[in-house]
């Protein structure tokens, strides 16, 4: 009897991951695959594409998936290899090139003095030209900041506020930029805080700059960086996302989240993105500029 309920789970999971991939629910893909008996048969029939995407969900889930999580995970990276992928390749965001990530300065604040706290973050993305099809390469940064218990929205900004998901998260622009870039002047050029990657000067790679800083105690802040064609013949395709961020605490100390790194981005910076381009298209009364430029659907 054990044995056949055995089967019979086994039996849902296998046709649940197939529907999931079908539909593209990753999330649902690997819940299910995590409770195959071997979960490697699944793996073959995928395209690279799909790999990649379900390697996301797995990275994304590795809390919730624990020790079979790194199994799943060393399991997609030995069939991307038999696709093909060379081995420097095969680490979530190394498709396209390089990206690196470095945390300049996390500083605690004071509130005995009223000292804010620092957090200051560098990415870099270096394309590999044999794999992109860009004439420019920048950034898209969607934000959440929230109170930390109650999830409740504290971002003051209300432009941002008007184009927020139900989740509190919004494409990372203070109010009066009509650019969704991060960083990005409104005459579409670079900044301290960004430098945009252009064919014409190959050698400089991409890079951004965030430091955030207040005095709020008790708040999250979390950050989604998706390094995105900007223009050319991939406009729209994301080269890589680094998803990081932190929290305050009523002393306000930071405690940090190491950053992660994925192919593509969550469905939650997708909605934000649409939200922007809902925005720019909306009344100008609400939208971040009256000029608000939409940006390119993510693929």
């Amino acid at each position: 009897m054990r044995g056949q309920l055995r089967t019979v789970e086994t039996e849902r999971a296998d046709a649940v991951f197939d529907d999931a991939v079908k539909s593209g629910d990753w999330a649902a893909a690997v819940t299910s695959l995590a409770k195959l008996a071997a979960p490697t048969t699944k793996l073959h029939p995928l395209t690279l594409d799909q790999l990649r995407l379900l390697q996301d969900a797995v990275i994304r889930a590795r809390a919730l998936l624990g020790g079979v999580g790194r199994v799943l995970q060393l399991a997609i990276a030995v069939e991307l290899q038999g696709k093909g992928v060379p081995a420097a390749k095969i680490a979530a965001g190394t498709a396209f090139g390089k990206l690196e990530t470095k945390v300049d300065e996390s500083i605690d604040g004071d509130r005995a003095t009223d000292s804010w706290y620092t957090y200051k973050i560098n990415i870099v993305f270096t394309p590999d030209p044999a794999v992109v099809d860009a004439e420019e390469i920048a950034f898209i940064q969607t934000v959440r900041l929230v109170e930390t218990t109650s999830g409740a929205n504290t971002d003051p900004d209300q432009t941002n506020q008007k184009r927020q998901t139900p989740s509190a998260t919004s494409v990372d622009r203070r109010s009066g930029k009509k650019q969704g870039w991060y960083g990005m002047k409104d005459d579409a050029t670079g900044s301290t805080q960004l430098s945009v990657w252009k064919k014409s000067a190959p050698a400089s790679p991409a890079t951004m700059q965030d430091s955030s800083s207040w005095n709020q105690p008790n708040t999250t802040w979390q950050f989604e960086t998706m390094v995105v064609c900007r223009c050319g013949a991939d406009a729209g395709k994301v080269y890589g996302v680094v998803t990081w961020g932190f929290a305050v605490d009523a002393d306000l100390k930071l405690i940090q989240q190491t950053p992660t790194v994925t192919n593509k981005q969550s469905t939650e910076a997708t909605a934000a993105v649409h939200n922007w381009n809902d925005q720019a298209a909306g009344s100008v009364s609400d939208r971040n500029a009256p000029d608000q430029i939409s940006l390119p659907a993510l693929r």
